[in-house]
């Protein structure tokens, strides 16, 4: 019903919006013309880079006594999860889409203090040429009037939570352009792992398969820490066990991006159906040699003693039974079989959500 009613208006709407075009003087413009989305970027403990240090003057002109330094430290996320406990956010010390936007100040000609001076280096970043003094001066204006033209914002010189979006974004993007070891958006040089060596992922290019992009036998493009920030976004059971999930997507040679998309499509990253009780990544069918939970209309599924088990038992899956005997490399060679339509499954909507949110972690972004 809501359905139809909005529809039945939307001939109405037309006409308004038609009547204000016609109505609007030449020249003019009523609305700003940009209406591209950008991300926010995200940041964690153990990241560095650009955003980081604009993370830790932002802090500061809040009264955090935290060093800027680049490097997002144990300081920073206790700071972080103190801005975040006034402003009755989530206390995960996660910098993103909800934290931004509290530690951001507008700020305009006259403006001084430790904001400007993270909002100089921003511009420079973009390109310009400022002396990082923390005065919001003409030479300041000019460049946030040259920026937000630039990225088709409205221009009115002042360095508000719209224009801080895309010089953030910006930033990430040309930060991971610059290669291996420098951060961008979710993702830097992992610490050190436990497993064996490998090239550190840090963009598409560093990580390839004979078999495209979605082929899973490729080395990782998400890093330990990445991985966390995800599970920690959803708020999984499972959050802290992105070093495991990365060191065993190592040792069976799968790219942990694909286990960390089937961890979400199956059971939203173990907080729905009989994951939380399994501990299972792919709600995996009951076989012999396996404790099973049963459950009512839906069968019984291979249940585990711990996250680490269930999650290695994924990858040996992947590895032994449709890589190596099955010789099926792709997304959508895999799912078919793993989860047909006949099991009940949509399978060209799984998929879709496992290319979707491989190629949004692969550039720093976690969708909603």
């Amino acid at each position: 019903m809501q359905r139809r009613v909005l529809a039945g208006l939307g001939g109405a709407w037309l006409l308004l919006i038609a009547l204000i075009a016609v109505c609007a003087p030449m020249g003019s413009v009523a609305w700003a013309s940009n209406t591209k989305s950008v991300s926010w970027p995200l940041y964690t403990l153990g990241r560095s880079g650009e955003n980081v240090r604009a993370i830790q003057y932002l802090l500061k002109d809040q009264g955090y006594g935290v060093d800027v330094d680049g490097n997002y430290s144990q300081e920073t996320s206790d700071a972080v999860k103190s801005l975040q406990h006034k402003d009755t956010l989530s206390e995960n010390g996660l910098v993103g889409a909800l934290t931004w936007p509290k530690l951001i100040k507008a700020t305009s000609s006259g403006s001084q203090g430790y904001t400007v001076m993270a909002l100089q280096h921003q511009l420079n970043q973009a390109g310009f040429h400022l002396n990082v003094d923390g005065v919001f001066g003409s030479d300041t204006e000019k460049a946030v009037r040259a920026y937000q033209q630039q990225v088709s914002l409205s221009v009115d010189g002042v360095a508000g939570v719209r224009t801080w979006q895309y010089l953030l974004a910006a930033t990430a993007a040309r930060e991971k352009k610059s290669g291996p070891g420098r951060l961008h958006v979710g993702s830097t040089t992992p610490p050190a792992p436990t497993g064996p060596a490998v090239t550190s992922p840090t963009n598409l290019s560093s990580s390839s398969s004979v078999h495209g992009s979605f082929g899973m036998d490729q080395a990782p493009s998400v890093d330990p820490g990445f991985i966390d920030s995800v599970l920690a976004y959803y708020n999984s059971p499972a959050r802290g066990m992105g070093q495991t999930i990365y060191d065993d997507g190592v040792r069976y040679g799968i790219d942990p991006a694909f286990a960390l998309a089937f961890f979400g499509h199956e059971s939203t990253y173990g907080l729905y159906g009989v994951a939380p009780v399994t501990h299972s990544l792919g709600n995996i069918r009951c076989s012999a040699g396996y404790a099973c939970e049963q459950t009512q209309g839906n069968g019984s599924f291979r249940k585990y003693s711990s996250w680490s088990e269930g999650i290695e038992d994924w990858y040996r899956l992947m590895r032994e039974t449709y890589l190596d005997q099955g010789h099926l490399y792709t997304v959508a060679q895999i799912i078919p079989v793993y989860a047909p339509q006949a099991d009940h499954n949509n399978e060209r909507l799984y998929i879709q959500f496992i290319q979707d949110n491989v190629l949004a972690w692969r550039n720093g972004q976690i969708l909603p």
